[in-house]
Order: structure tokens, then sequence, then C-alpha cells
């Protein structure tokens, strides 16, 4: 009979031969990450998260076959342990180890692994936070309900939040008047009607929507100027000539996403040797996934 008497960050003792104490075996090996960041890799279907203890030779991971994205959108996640899909591993190695032992294909041969405790039973219980971003310079809630120029798109991640194909980093204060270092404390209200023009249709007030200002149609009115002394057409409330442009651009917004993970009632076993813990943390990484994405938004009438 074995007994393991565990304690994070201190020395781990696989304690055997109760029942035989004259044979005075004991097994001692360590236990030692809460100072290692978690990483991870893998893909829907084979997500794995990972810590490396080369210093005491040892690793712990959890892999989850779950085919959820589970980047894409914030949630609290829980996936059971069922010793086929998701599982967790606390392993001892004969040498240092580096990520290619859960990262590739194929698991290297060596350096050989000394002890393999596998975590067929509890929870993987997953806190994850996506947060996305247009990078347009205004720093926006992730709030769906908000879409200003109804094209789909929520304004956090349209980068052209009145749909007048003037993307809004170039309609706040892009020439830093106010002196703040901060383009949107004064953002351009070119027809004075307070309404911001990243939030304006119609910049200039004459009549005609900005995005109808574009001459040459190529879906940029920022270069069509008819009179370069004041700016662009769409600037200019003495040009109101209208050309239809029943066409948005193509949108980019970023998305980064952080995971927290848990192992919650854990159960560890190598052969008849035992390890529980009730909670273990296994830490956080702030930026799990990263991707850019692209899209173009549906053109509706006005």
């Amino acid at each position: 009979m074995k007994l393991l008497f565990t304690r994070l960050s201190l020395l781990l003792l696989l304690v055997t031969g109760l029942n035989s104490c004259d044979d005075g075996d004991i097994i001692v090996t360590t236990f030692d990450f809460d100072a290692i960041q978690l990483e991870n890799c893998g893909e829907v279907g084979e997500y794995v998260f990972y810590k490396i203890n080369n210093d005491n030779l040892e690793s712990i991971s959890l892999s989850l076959g779950t085919t959820d994205d589970i980047f894409l959108t914030s949630a609290e996640r829980t996936y059971p342990l069922n010793g086929t899909s998701n599982f967790a591993n606390y392993r001892t190695y004969s040498d240092v180890i580096d990520a290619s032992f859960f990262c590739s294909n194929v698991t290297p041969s060596e350096p050989e692994i000394t002890d393999d405790f596998v975590g067929n039973s509890g929870d993987a219980f997953l806190q994850i936070v996506a947060t996305n971003d247009d990078n347009d310079g205004v720093i926006e809630d992730e709030d769906d309900s908000v879409d200003t120029d109804g094209d789909g798109l929520p304004d956090y991640i349209d980068f052209d939040d009145d749909g007048d194909n003037v993307p809004t980093s170039q309609e706040l204060d892009t020439e830093n008047a106010d002196g703040d270092d901060d383009p949107l404390t004064n953002p351009k209200d070119t027809d004075g009607d307070n309404i911001p023009d990243y939030l304006d249709p119609d910049d200039d007030g004459d009549g005609i929507l900005t995005r109808n200002e574009d001459a040459n149609g190529n879906l940029d009115p920022t270069d069509d100027v008819e009179d370069p002394s004041v700016g662009p057409n769409f600037l200019n409330p003495a040009v109101t000539a209208e050309e239809m442009v029943d066409e948005y651009r193509n949108h980019t917004f970023s998305l980064i996403t952080s995971v927290t993970v848990t192992l919650l009632d854990l159960v560890l076993t190598n052969g008849s040797e035992e390890l529980i813990r009730e909670s273990l943390p296994l830490g956080t990484i702030d930026s799990a996934f990263q991707a850019t994405f692209e899209t173009t938004p549906v053109f509706t009438s006005d």
C-alpha cells in the first residue's frame, strides 16, 4: 500500500511500504510550480496547457479535446476529466525538457519520462476573457447593442463607427489641436453640430452624406478634393456633388484572449500511488490567443 502526502510548492513525499515498514522505501520527488508561467499551445480539439519546472525536472499539463472554440468569447467553462479527450499529467523526467513534449505531433523519446501521474478524475475550470478591439482610438465597452451606423458590427469592432467610409481614427483630434496628446478628447466636429465627425454621417452638414461625397467611387472620400485650400469634399460644405455609394470598406479588428485555468477535485494516479488536490490553480495566460479578423459589413440603404 502506498500513500502520497502533497503540498503545493513544498516537498512531495511518496511514502511506500506502510504495511511493511521494515523495507524502508521512500520515493522523494517535488511538486513546485507556483513561480512557473503557464503556457499553452494547440487548437480546437487539442488544446494543451502546461508548466515546466526544469530545476526539478518535472511538468504538469492539461489536455482538452473539446471541439469548442474556447478563445473567441468571454465565458466560464468546465470540462470533466475523463481520461480520453480530457486529462491531466504530472510527470518527472531524466533530463530537461521543452515545449516539444506538449506542442509537437510526436512526443520526443528523450529525455525519459521517469514518473507519470495521470489525472482522469476531476474538472478543468477555465475563466476566459476575450477582448475585441477595432484599434480606432476610441475606448468602447464591448456592448453589442451600440451600432451607430447599423451595419451589423457593434462600435467596439467597427473601425468606421458612423459608416461614412472614413475610418474613425482619422476623424478624431489627429492634429492634437488641444495639445493633450489624446485624440479622443477633442474629436473633429466640422459642421459644429455637436456631433463629432466620427459619429456624424454628414461631416460638413451640406445635406450630402460623407460616404456619397466620393467622386471617384473608390470607397475613400478623403482623396476627393475639389478645393485643396479647404480639404476633401466631405469637409467642404460648398461642394455638394453626390456620387451614390452603396458599399462599405473592408474592416479589421483584433482579438486578444486571456485564460485562467484551475483543476478541481483532481485525482492523479500512477499505479497504486495517488495524488489528490481539491483545487489546483495552474495560473493565467494573458495572451493565450491573438488574432486579426477581416470583414466587410453588409450595406443596407439609409
